[in-house]
């Protein structure tokens, strides 16, 4: 992530907010396993918030460290008939203070920002209740890391190996692993390692959206894919 823990430079944000049905799909993977009260990790400017505040979650905690996204957080999320609170701050640093163990978290692409992967994983089962979930998103594939991620301020990308190992060194019992977005390798590859695009606007991300995702979603639901561009994991702690 461009920027320093409390301002965000990036622009991918913006582009980001026209994936509806990219977001659509990933909020179905991880309904089942949210319930209660939730809290989302890296809430950002809030795009996938509203997403989880149509599922069947209670009250919604957003932390963010970036003082320059909470009034678009704040702004994406005022609407929610459900309570929203949202907290400027680290992971690190929430978990430091006092707080009531959650039913579940989400963690979306954010792991791959923070450089001790396997503290955050520990820290996020501290913040989770005993058969609570933690909803799990990432960068897949180590060979396609490229310009985007570099500038993106991603420390690595992951193989399904490395997320198995750091779920089940914290107690993670893992209900859930698999790749996401099949043909976002190709994309990603001509982007980050051919064209070594520093960032994106929102017309590629509204077409990818529009006339890919549909396609792939279906296919995805029948066939668990090989590779893809994402790592999805649903973790459960133990007791």
């Amino acid at each position: 992530m461009k920027g320093t823990e409390d301002f965000y430079e990036g622009s991918e944000l913006e582009g980001l907010r026209l994936a509806t049905n990219y977001y659509t799909w990933l909020c179905e993977e991880f309904r089942p396993y949210l319930r209660g009260r939730c809290l989302e990790i890296g809430a950002g400017r809030g795009t996938f918030s509203k997403f989880l505040l149509e599922t069947d979650i209670t009250a919604l905690w957003c932390l963010e460290p970036a003082a320059n996204l909470i009034p678009l957080l704040q702004l994406e999320t005022q609407a929610s008939a459900k309570p929203v609170t949202i907290i400027q701050a680290t992971l690190a640093q929430f978990v430091a203070s006092a707080y009531e163990p959650f039913d579940c978290l989400v963690c979306f692409n954010v792991l791959e920002h923070i450089e001790d992967d396997s503290e955050a994983m520990r820290q996020m089962n501290d913040l989770l209740k005993a058969g609570g979930h933690l909803c799990l998103f990432v960068p897949a594939l180590p060979w396609l890391y490229g310009s985007l991620d570099a500038q993106f301020g991603h420390y690595r990308r992951y193989t399904k190996r490395r997320l198995e190992e750091l779920a089940r060194q914290v107690g993670f019992a893992i209900e859930k692993l698999r790749f996401f977005n099949l043909l976002g390798v190709i994309t990603w590859f001509l982007m980050g390692k051919i064209l070594r695009w520093r960032t994106w606007n929102a017309t590629p991300v509204a077409a990818y959206d529009r006339l890919i995702i549909p396609f792939l979603r279906r296919l995805e639901r029948r066939f668990s894919p090989p590779l893809g561009q994402s790592l999805l994991m649903v973790v459960r702690r133990e007791p």
